[in-house]
């Protein structure tokens, strides 16, 4: 049973650097492929130190480059694939869910790594509880205090400082259920040292970096005036959030636990009002230095009352419990005079300062301005009469503004059903985000469906054009799948949660893949190599000129010819090796008799050893060290295999009639070679042949060899190939 070895400690980014790109690339990887098996594992051997120091070491990485990247811009995130992050995020989970669970600093910094991920994120906190029942308590205790401090003016550690704290504690509140968001919103040393931040802190920074001009709007932001919008737009998230987990808990409370809840907010509320914060004063170039302009030198309270109408969110929220009660009457009127402008039901609310972060016109920085030029209309040669387009409809510039605003109290629903109830003109909430609010608190805002319905009935083409129908008669558009009844219950939408089963079943067929490539390839080179076999098998023949005289033809490798194919250069090639090499002789005596090679004096003073040094001239040395680089050598068979089909050889006369005809006259020596002499019978032989007489035992011997073999030599076999050439041709076969 192979046991997997414990994750090492996550480099830091300055060790990654030493990587390359495909280096870093197989690391995430590799770390990937272990987090998938160890989130298999069962939670005994999972639960381990060195797999919650891991996922520390990573998030603690990871946290660091984000906030980077929120001071530098050219600074490169952490690098790494979706399927690594969300096994992190799983393997986290499981870890948190169990005793001792993850630290609280882990918590936080996955929370800044991750901050897009809010629903994994969610499932990792509530495992976190399930697991350590005492987080609460221990937010109360070390969480909250810690970010007062930061947060607070006198212990300020510049702009760069509180914009990382803002970042953090947004990133924390976004995913942490209500019960650890209630020890923030309990506490009113937190919530006062968040407004001192934004009041005091900011407007210190702000005179510091000389001023924030106001009165250009489209200009582009310095550094420093970018980090101050985005610290400031945070501050005012993380403000939203406890002040919805307040109402949230006044809303759901009753009995005794209502008056507690209303007037733990009532103290709030009122000690947030009474902090007078020393304004900057702006740039004298500024026509409007004297004046307030949200989002720049105005308190936080003003500011969210500016932006998410505080007094009747409260009003909404305290009206079954504080009727007769006069604070609520105070804090509203106070509330109401902290707007800069009164606003009617029609009119848009000022955007302030942050048009300076989107530049004017609601386009975030960094993309085009301009409109996307309408298509050109065809005219026909130019000859039809000029169309005067139809006028867009007026909007308003801020809705996207408002929209959000509303997305924030209520983010379950659509933007879309929002932007219909701010532009729709038969409700009195038009173009006003706090109506709207207010109506979907009340449970008195139109559906979604009534919204559209209406919308169709008064504006068949859409608000604000003129609509006129092209078809009469309606369209219908069939397909054989329109009677199929479709099951509802197996529709999704969106992305499905991964579990460990997922990556159980992925890693299983991943292994069935594997064998069975490395299956196909071992047919693959069993098959080349039988290719590459018969090919060396059909290329190693020599070619002869066979006749009916085939027994003087002795010593000659034999290749049929006359097979279609044309004999040339590369029969040249492949014609074999040469048999005079040292090698050639050493590979031909291996395939007689391996024992020849062995290292022992016997075979080194045997006569066959003798006559081996004799023809390659080679040492024993030489030769028992060839046979040890043979043996080595992969190409082994394929060295030997070249010899298996060398072509017949006709064998040598017996010693007796070699000796006999030694003992011959030169006359009567039967003529052998191609000259074509005057030798006696049927010879061809060189120098004058044996005489006419009566044919020798020899030449009966091998005529009867001949008329023996006849069909499967000579002459059938030179027909056959002939045949073969002429077939090809179109020619018909020979007589």
């Amino acid at each position: 049973m192979t046991t997997l070895a414990p994750l090492p400690i996550y480099p830091s980014a300055q060790a990654r650097k030493e990587f390359s790109a495909s280096q870093l690339a197989q690391f995430h990887l590799n770390v990937s492929n272990a987090l998938g098996q160890v989130i298999t594992l069962p939670p005994a051997k999972r639960d381990t130190p060195a797999n919650r120091a891991f996922i520390s070491s990573y998030a603690s990485d990871s946290a660091y480059q984000v906030l980077q990247g929120l001071i530098w811009e050219n600074t490169e995130p952490a690098k790494g694939d979706d399927n690594l992050r969300q096994r992190i995020l799983l393997l986290s989970e499981k870890l948190a869910s169990l005793a001792p669970g993850l630290e609280t600093r882990t918590l936080l910094d996955l929370c800044v790594a991750f901050p897009h991920r809010i629903t994994r994120l969610k499932a990792v906190f509530a495992a976190a509880l399930g697991g350590t029942p005492s987080l609460p308590s221990t937010f109360s205790l070390e969480i909250v205090p810690s970010f007062t401090t930061l947060l607070s003016p006198s212990q300020s550690s510049g702009l760069y400082g509180l914009r990382k704290t803002a970042r953090c504690l947004l990133s924390l509140l976004r995913p942490v259920p209500p019960e650890l968001i209630r020890p923030f919103a309990h506490s009113k040393d937190f919530i006062l040292a968040l407004a001192r931040a934004y009041d005091e802190g900011l407007n210190a920074i702000s005179q510091s970096y000389g001023g924030m001009r106001a009165d250009i709007s489209n200009r582009e932001l310095d550094d420093w005036e970018r980090i101050w919008m985005e610290t400031k737009i945070d501050l005012v998230d993380c403000f939203h959030i406890i002040v919805t987990a307040m109402v949230k808990d006044i809303t759901a409370a009753s009995g005794a636990q209502l008056a507690v809840e209303a007037d733990r907010a009532f103290g709030i509320i009122f000690a947030l009002l009474d902090i007078t914060p020393q304004y900057g004063q702006l740039q004298p170039a500024n026509p409007r230095s004297a004046a307030a302009v949200p989002f720049l030198n105005r308190t936080l309270v003003a500011d969210y009352q500016h932006a998410y109408d505080l007094q009747r969110t409260l009003a909404s929220a305290l009206r079954h419990v504080a009727r007769s009660d006069s604070r609520l009457d105070a804090l509203e009127s106070i509330l109401c005079s902290l707007d800069v402008e009164s606003l009617s039901a029609n009119s848009a609310k000022d955007a302030g300062a942050l048009k300076l972060l989107l530049r004017s016109s609601g386009i975030p920085p960094k993309q085009s301005h301009k409109h996307n030029p309408a298509p050109p209309v065809s005219k026909g040669k130019g000859k039809s009469k000029a169309t005067t387009p139809d006028p867009a409809p007026a909007q308003d510039p801020d809705i996207d503004l408002k929209v959000t605003q509303v997305l924030d109290i209520f983010p379950d629903h659509s933007p879309g059903y929002i932007h219909k109830l701010l532009e729709h003109p038969s409700f009195p909430f038009r173009g006003n985000a706090e109506k709207v609010i207010e109506a979907l608190l009340e449970g008195t805002a139109p559906g979604e469906d009534e919204l559209q319905n209406d919308f169709t009935d008064e504006f068949p083409g859409g608000p604000g054009t003129n609509y006129t129908p092209l078809n009469d008669a309606p369209i219908e558009r069939r397909n054989v799948f329109d009677d199929e009844i479709m099951d509802l219950k197996q529709l999704h939408v969106g992305k499905k949660n991964q579990d460990e089963t997922i990556f159980t079943r992925d890693r299983a067929e991943i292994e069935r893949m594997k064998a069975d490539i490395l299956r196909r390839a071992e047919v693959m080179s069993d098959e080349s190599d039988e290719e590459g076999a018969d090919r060396g098998r059909g290329k190693a023949l020599d070619v002869v000129d066979l006749d009916d005289d085939f027994d003087e033809a002795g010593g000659s490798d034999v290749k049929v010819i006359g097979d279609g194919e044309g004999s040339g250069d590369e029969d040249g090639e492949e014609r074999g090796v040469d048999p005079t090499k040292p090698e050639t002789i050493l590979e031909l005596a291996y395939i007689r008799e391996p024992r020849l090679f062995d290292r022992d004096g016997t075979t080194r003073r045997s006569k066959a050893r003798a006559d081996l040094k004799t023809q390659t001239g080679w040492s024993d040395e030489q030769i028992e060290g060839w046979r040890i680089m043979l043996e080595r050598n992969p190409k082994k068979d394929r060295i030997l295999q070249k010899h298996e089909f060398a072509g017949n050889r006709v064998e040598d006369a017996p010693a007796a009639e070699s000796s006999g005809d030694s003992n011959r006259p030169p006359s009567e020596v039967p003529g052998r070679g191609r000259g074509r002499g005057v030798g006696g019978g049927r010879g061809r032989g060189r120098g004058r042949g044996g005489g006419g007489g009566g044919p020798s035992d020899g030449t009966t011997r091998d005529r009867a060899f001949k008329d023996k073999n006849k069909a499967s030599r000579a002459n059938h076999n030179r027909k056959r190939g002939h045949d073969k050439k002429m077939a090809r041709a179109g020619a018909g076969p020979s007589a």
